[in-house]
């Protein structure tokens, strides 16, 4: 077919991201906002291996296939920075309730999606073209780690958002519960057991909250009770959860007995940071390797 016979040039990419819109507004219309949650484990992580194996496989037709070449090479990169900052900008731009429409849930959106994924896609190729490059000369090693930390942050945080957990947990003093409720009011079992001893508060002399804090013993899965202050920017760390102090009874003040707690799970957030880590390390060897050349001349 020529369309993967033929060399693709610059205009190309930006015709393809408008035929990616262009797709993504249909499927919109037919099938609906992306549905995350449709992805969480192990969905995603099949998801995640296919991905991988398509990258592959397209940098290793690259001599083959017109369309694989483009797709790793600067005449791609451009369009799709720019389709997918231009979305970027309209998300930022617009408020993001749901109820507003397909604009207000940018996230959720096939045409934001679908240019993020190609995105992701030449991010991809680029870091493998750069990796075959290293046994020629080890000034490729701080190109290969921003590009493959850009990699593994844009797929890791996309592909994990479905596995992500926020919960509200409301405790009364000398109560246990186990089980924290979604933003919808769904109940969901934590795998924890929580009792809150005690609640206490402390205040500004115009009534405005000082301090407020939960003393609660956590009995983990495996048996293994936690004691622990729980405040504001001090959250609590167990079996892959983080419970933050979030509210209180603000009718009863400093005599309140209850508290409310914000459960995070979030099992990919290590790889994300992971490839943060990477661009960092990239960006400190690029200037690092600056500096040298400099030196040299």
């Amino acid at each position: 077919m020529t369309i993967f016979k033929k060399p693709w040039k610059l205009a190309d990419g930006f015709l393809f991201g408008g035929a990616l819109a262009l797709i993504g507004f249909i499927i919109q219309i037919i099938a609906g906002p992306v549905d995350w949650g449709l992805i969480a484990s192990p969905v995603n992580l099949i998801l995640l291996a296919v991905f991988v194996a398509f990258v592959s496989a397209a940098f290793l037709l690259r001599k083959r296939c017109g369309f694989f070449a483009w797709l790793g090479s600067p005449a791609a990169a451009v369009p799709s920075i720019a389709w997918t900052l231009v979305l970027t900008i309209i998300m930022g731009l617009t408020a993001q309730v749901p109820q507003r429409g397909w604009l207000g849930n940018m996230i959720t959106f096939w045409p934001f999606v679908l240019c993020y994924v190609w995105l992701t896609v030449v991010v991809g190729l680029v870091a493998l073209n750069h990796i075959t490059r290293l046994g020629r000369s080890w000034r490729e090693i701080p190109t290969v780690l921003n590009h493959l930390g850009l990699f593994v942050t844009l797929v890791c945080a996309t592909l994990g958002s479905a596995d992500k957990h926020e919960l509200m947990m409301t405790l009364h003093e000398g109560e246990t519960v186990s089980k924290a409720e979604t933003e919808d009011g769904m109940s969901y079992d934590t795998g924890l057991s929580v009792r809150l001893d005690d609640f206490t508060m402390e205040v500004y002399p115009n009534g405005m909250p000082k301090r407020f804090a939960s003393d609660v013993v956590v009995t983990g899965k495996s048996g293994k009770q936690t004691t622990a202050v729980i405040e504001v920017n001090k959250p609590l760390k167990i079996d892959g959860w983080k419970m933050y102090q979030y509210g209180f009874d603000e009718e009863a003040g400093t005599e309140g007995k209850m508290s409310i707690l914000q459960m995070v799970k979030d099992p990919w957030l290590p790889l994300v940071y992971a490839g943060i880590y990477m661009m960092l390390a990239g960006a400190f060897l690029m200037l690092f390797t600056g500096f040298k050349r400099e030196e040299s001349r």
